[in-house]
């Protein structure tokens, strides 16, 4: 019998590092022969395509999306309602349809939303299910009212149904056993493959030569997904207002058009902040490398972010970078003061331990942060998908 494994996703499946991870890994290890996933549709996109690693990628195109440019959609009146609801309908049949032509052995879905839609899948083609949030889904940033207390009352009712639950960090997973028990959930952290960790030279240069900073300068980073729910135009105003020779920030990343205007506007404007677009993921940690110190402050840090574990703490540390967080991610702050490999801070004094931080204290961190990341890479958590894909 062929071994599938279905996933079933609510975006364009263009930067799903995770699942690109598990894909590759599952394939590579031969725990499945065929891995697809099913997203959605956008203008410039494949609705069919199989990648390097081998994932095949099947995008829906709904109705929404194809008559984006339509004025009347534009607005988001009554009409754009009518035909966004039509076309969840339509990507629901769509992910049916295909399940039942696919006959996935097991079916993993990464976002609450698509739990009831995932269940169902697993139901009519007999595949064990698995849960697998990429956050603590009913606390993240921006959920409330209504719609928490609904998606709150859907995890409740289904999450029983998934064979196993996959989190990505150790207080996810006590939080998830505490409130709907079971001896079933599993951590796989964030950890960068091997293979990306490997630094290589930068054909554009690094970031002192390219953006002009001064030999004496510290470079902080931030990469990752940028605007407010990061709290990186925080950031933008925090350095602004530091002394520019001596504390330079770069973001790399991704966001929306608007966040991405802001930003390049202060780059052109502030001799001290830069801005590097997002780079393939075998790339982060070398281009990384050209800065001093990570960081990732958060103004209100919701539940979710303070239990979180992201792919930029382990991706500094391969850089050999010390880190900078504020006390409210709480679950990063423990492990950066237990192996003493950066600073944490109150987010109100954030400015004034940015500035205070120096070349010389970042040295004497160097090697701890090196003997850390020397542990961490993604293969050593990913052996347990032999056990959850069993």
């Amino acid at each position: 019998m062929t071994r599938l494994n279905l996933h079933i996703f609510a975006s364009n499946i263009e930067a799903e590092t995770r699942l690109f991870k598990e894909a590759r890994y599952t394939l590579g290890r031969s725990i499945f022969d065929r891995v697809v996933v099913v997203g959605l549709w956008a203008e410039g996109l494949a609705e069919g395509e199989t990648l390097s690693s081998g994932l095949e990628v099947q995008r829906v195109p709904t109705w929404v999306r194809r008559l984006r440019g339509w004025s009347v959609l534009t607005r988001r009146g009554f009409i754009w309602q009518v035909v966004a609801s039509l076309s969840l309908l339509q990507y629901a049949a769509s992910v049916l349809l295909r399940a039942r032509r696919l006959k996935p052995t097991h079916v993993s879905c990464h976002n609450l939303i698509l739990l009831p839609l995932s269940w169902i899948a697993a139901r009519i083609t007999g595949a064990h299910l698995v849960y697998l949030p990429h956050e603590l889904e009913t606390q993240r940033t921006g959920l409330g009212g209504l719609r928490k207390r609904m998606e709150i009352w859907i995890e409740r009712q289904l999450i029983g149904r998934a064979r196993d639950v996959v989190t990505v960090s150790p207080p996810i997973a006590d939080w998830y056993r505490q409130v709907y028990g079971g001896d079933n959930v599993h951590v796989i952290r964030n950890l960068p493959e091997a293979a990306s960790v490997m630094r290589k030279p930068i054909q554009s240069g690094a970031f002192r030569d390219r953006f002009a900073i001064p030999s004496a300068a510290t470079v902080f980073i931030y990469q990752g997904v940028l605007g407010p729910e990061r709290s990186t135009d925080v950031l933008l105003h925090i350095f602004a207002d530091l002394p520019r020779d001596r504390c330079h920030l770069v973001l790399m990343g991704y966001g929306t058009d608007a966040v991405l205007e802001e930003i390049r506007s202060f780059a052109a404007t502030v001799r001290n902040i830069h801005f590097q677009p997002a780079v393939p993921a075998d790339q982060i940690v070398s281009y990384s490398s050209g800065a001093d110190i990570g960081i990732w402050i958060n103004e209100t840090a919701p539940l979710s972010y303070r239990y979180a574990l992201p792919n930029k703490f382990y991706e500094y540390a391969h850089a050999g970078l010390p880190v900078l967080v504020s006390d409210n991610l709480s679950y990063l702050a423990q492990l950066i003061e237990e192996a003493d490999i950066g600073w944490v801070t109150r987010f109100q004094d954030a400015r004034a331990t940015i500035e205070s931080v120096s070349l010389e204290n970042i040295e004497a961190m160097r090697e701890r942060v090196a003997h850390y990341a020397e542990r961490a890479t993604w293969e050593a958590d990913a052996a347990l998908f032999s056990y959850i894909y069993r």
